[in-house]
């Protein structure tokens, strides 16, 4: 451990290294919490062995390089917010934090375009754009927190995606360290007819084909009006019914969240929230058309205060996620008796498959004597999440009946077609499904493709199920 040490200090300076027990164990974990319904948090065991924090791609190749010629493992480290433990180093491993590289290097009205550091936190680049005139498309719930390297490498999703695209939509350009040192920088232009798109292989990698350190963003101009709406409808299916309907007729919400919860519903009810921005004219007619195409639907419309207070607290839950998360080095992942078991998912399925579904959910829940907290739709009605609890303090019997009836409600979803996942990536929670999700040629394929760029399989090992 000396030798390291001294090794990496005069690779980067004393100041960019961190061996100290509370660095450590902040970057031991991120936000896969120990009582979710994942069968083996009682084996995963963190093993953060140092903490770097270069300011420059060159210094991540240094890095890289010195970790491959020492058979150690890098794991990349952006905001910690990340919900699948994509983050954590599950072998002895170099923890390359990148807040360091928090500049906009810069930022053009004309193109569109923001090229930015890995480590900039997605809150910091929105206020800067915001000074000009525009905004960043992606506006998860992690906002304050999360950084735009860590969002690229789940293709995280948020509020306004409909309208704006995913993170990794949003992606023009990348530069990447790969797992040989050699820095990959790929063109930044909306569009090229040259092959295989190489920012695909990077977007959604979780880190382990390559470490972004920078990243050319597709930026939009600042909504000339917003206009923010909500409903209650009488039961899931009549409002999902309605939202089909939006999309059909060709309306483009920026924002919908829909779901049975919410502080204006009752058990009988469901509560929707829209966000439509763009051009007033634009703005003003759709929400007119909504409004008229809702009567057909049993909706009864919220006062105007419930839709503004659900867009200005959609990030509170952030910064009392990150109080949080830290761990005492040296645990495991496994739940404390004082805890509750739960889970959630977020599947992507046809949309005539979602009813269906949904009442397949309610089933496998009952069988496995789980409580449902919520169901519902994000951004557009294909894509699908429920959250289920077990109401008992937490223990094995638990822990057991989560985890199965997520994996049977996930195997499910393949068999109807669909994705186990369309928002925070796979990470250890979902690497045992990833044959299923990929099919036998399609899991081959990607550990081909890891076996080729990292041979020796130090980039962020255990991840993605390869």
């Amino acid at each position: 451990m000396v030798e390291v040490a001294s090794s990496l200090m005069d690779l980067l300076g004393p100041e960019k290294v961190s061996f100290v027990e509370d660095d450590l164990a902040t970057h031991a974990v991120d936000a896969l919490r120990s009582n979710r319904g994942y069968p083996h948090t009682g084996t995963v065991v963190p093993q953060p062995v140092a903490v770097v924090r270069p300011s420059s791609a060159d210094e991540v190749a240094r890095v890289v390089k010195f970790a491959s010629a020492h058979g150690a493992s890098i794991v990349p480290y952006g905001g910690g917010t990340g919900l699948m433990g994509g983050a954590i180093p599950l072998r002895p491993s170099i923890v390359v934090d990148l807040g360091n590289m928090n500049r906009i290097t810069s930022m053009s009205r004309d193109d569109r375009t923001a090229t930015v550091g890995a480590g900039v936190v997605l809150a910091d680049l929105e206020r800067e754009l915001n000074r000009h005139g525009l905004i960043l498309g992606h506006d998860p719930w992690s906002l304050p927190i999360a950084t735009v390297g860590g969002a690229i490498s789940t293709d995280g999703l948020g509020y306004r995606a409909y309208k704006y695209g995913s993170m990794g939509d949003q992606v023009l350009g990348l530069t990447v360290v790969l797992a040989d040192g050699r820095i990959l920088k790929t063109r930044a232009v909306p569009r090229h007819s040259t092959g295989v798109d190489m920012n695909r292989l990077f977007i959604g990698g979780e880190g382990c084909f390559g470490v972004i350190t920078e990243a050319t963003l597709r930026v939009f101009p600042q909504p000339e009006e917003r206009r923010l709406l909500s409903y209650t409808f009488p039961n899931f299916e009549t409002g999902f019914e309605a939202i089909m309907d939006i999309f059909q007729t060709g309306l483009s919400p920026a924002m919908l969240e829909f779901g049975e919860g919410g502080p204006a519903s009752s058990a009988e009810q469901t509560t929707l929230y829209l966000a439509y921005e763009g051009v007033r004219e634009e703005v003003a007619s759709q929400a007119q058309r909504t409004a008229a195409m809702f009567d057909g639907y049993s909706a009864t419309s919220l006062a105007d205060g419930e839709a503004e207070e659900f867009w200005e607290t959609r990030h509170r839950v952030a910064e009392r996620f990150k109080r949080g998360r830290v761990m005492k080095l040296g645990d495991s992942l496994a739940a404390t008796p004082s805890e509750r078991y739960f889970d959630y998912i977020h599947v992507a399925l046809p949309a005539s498959k979602v009813l269906q579904y949904r009442l397949a959910c309610m089933d496998i829940t009952s069988r496995y004597g789980l409580d449902t907290v919520d169901y519902g739709l994000w951004c557009q009605p294909e894509l699908f999440s429920t959250v289920v609890v077990k109401a008992s303090l937490a223990g094995t019997a638990d822990a057991e009946a989560i985890s199965r009836a997520v994996d049977e409600m996930l195997r499910l979803v393949h068999e109807l077609g669909g994705s186990m996942e369309y928002c925070h990536g796979v990470g250890v929670r979902l690497a045992h499904l990833m044959e299923e999700e990929h099919g036998e040629v399609g899991i081959d394929l990607l550990r081909s493709l890891k076996k080729a760029l990292d041979p020796q399989d130090i980039l962020n090992p255990g991840k993605l199920g390869l």
